[in-house]
């Protein structure tokens, strides 16, 4: 539950940003929470053991508010003013302390966690912010060299309990700076499967290495190549009597079974133009037995236009015709691309004629052609 609540808390104000601004947010966020909640230890501890440095109790109060409004900030679009402001305040009240309580407690030692907050909180934008960095170091060795008062066992504690908290601190820093890599690693790596997958359902996997590999020119001639062609008969009709969201339900029903289909048998699918589906067997790899499994691409497909009619209470037909012959194949496009064929072969798909015509189909059978 508290680490459900922490990153909620430092989720707020990043929704619609981009990952580089919502990344410095979240650790805008989560080192103003650390700030809070330290100075809220200090100023305890200091009412309890040193009662005579009131006027850093107040200090340290006036920060928490300070920090906490960052959250209001942020949530309200003003996040340049809520980095600027904590960097601001964090380097302020870090000096008055240091100068009230004196170097023999050592405040001043969270400078040094300071130095790389400052990065991680600012954008590249906001590089202004850098100097706060030199600011911090001066500091550090401004407040080192100052002779010290009297080391009183309080004092003494108090530099102590600074130094391990220092280091705690920077330790916490890398660990969110690490969780934050690792977070963006996992984005990163879950977006690039994803962009994986939609490019597989768009091109081949050879086309794809190509394509990566800086092949931008891809076109192949391939001499044996059997296209299937098939179309749903009397869609058109069907399409005037069903809305829209059930018409494209039934269609990707459909061309869904189609897909499984040409992945089982090794089928390469080109495209889906209205109710019409073309795949192709024999490329971009060559495939002797190429006509077969067009063929039984053919009749599968049929096969699963009766069981889609068995299980919907459907009456469609299918009309499937393959061509075999010499094509070229190619990828166009810059911003879509596409897997297409063209040449004679494909040109007399289109034009049904010569082919073989399957089961299912509303004429007569023509002619094979392989």
């Amino acid at each position: 539950m508290i680490a459900a609540l922490w990153r909620r808390l430092a989720a707020v104000g990043t929704d619609g940003l981009s990952y580089e601004t919502r990344r410095k947010v979240q650790a805008l966020n989560q080192f103003t929470l650390i700030a809070a909640a330290s100075l809220v230890v200090y100023a305890g501890i200091l009412l309890v053991v040193a009662p005579e440095l009131t006027q850093v109790v107040w200090l340290d109060i006036a920060a928490v508010v300070i920090h906490l409004s960052a959250y209001w900030h942020v949530r309200a679009g003003r996040r340049l003013f809520a980095v600027s402001q904590f960097l601001f305040v964090n380097n302020v009240h870090l000096a008055a302390v240091s100068y009230i309580a004196g170097p023999e407690f050592g405040f001043h030692f969270y400078y040094l966690a300071f130095v790389p907050v400052v990065f991680l909180v600012s954008t590249r934008k906001q590089w202004f912010h850098y100097p706060w960095t030199v600011f911090a170091v001066v500091a550090f060795l401004y407040f080192s060299h100052l002779p010290a008062g009297e080391s009183t066992d309080v004092a003494r504690a108090f530099s102590l309990l600074t130094i391990l908290a220092t280091c705690f601190t920077l330790a916490l820093v890398a660990f969110l700076f690490d969780g934050d890599a690792r977070k963006a690693e996992a984005a990163l790596s879950e977006e690039h499967a994803r962009s994986e997958r939609l490019l597989l359902n768009v091109l081949p996997a050879s086309i794809c290495a190509r394509l990566k590999d800086g092949d931008d020119d891809i076109a192949d001639g391939l001499a044996d190549v059997s296209v299937v062609f098939a179309d749903l008969v009397g869609f058109t009709e069907l399409s005037q009597r069903l809305d829209p969201a059930e018409l494209v339900r039934l269609l990707n029903d459909i061309f869904s079974r189609f897909d499984e289909l040409a992945d089982r048998l090794g089928v390469e699918k080109i495209k889906t133009i209205g109710d019409a589906y073309m795949a192709a067997v024999g490329l971009p790899e060559p495939n002797p037995e190429h006509a077969v499994i067009a063929t039984r691409m053919g009749l599968g497909m049929r096969d699963a236009i009766a069981l889609f009619n068995e299980s919907g209470h459907h009456e469609l037909s299918v009309r499937i015709g393959i061509n075999s012959g010499p094509v070229v194949a190619g990828v166009i496009g810059k911003k879509k691309f596409s897997y297409d064929l063209w040449g004679d072969t494909e040109t007399r798909r289109v034009a049904w004629n010569p082919m073989v015509w399957l089961g299912g189909c509303t004429s007569a059978p023509r002619r094979q052609n392989w």
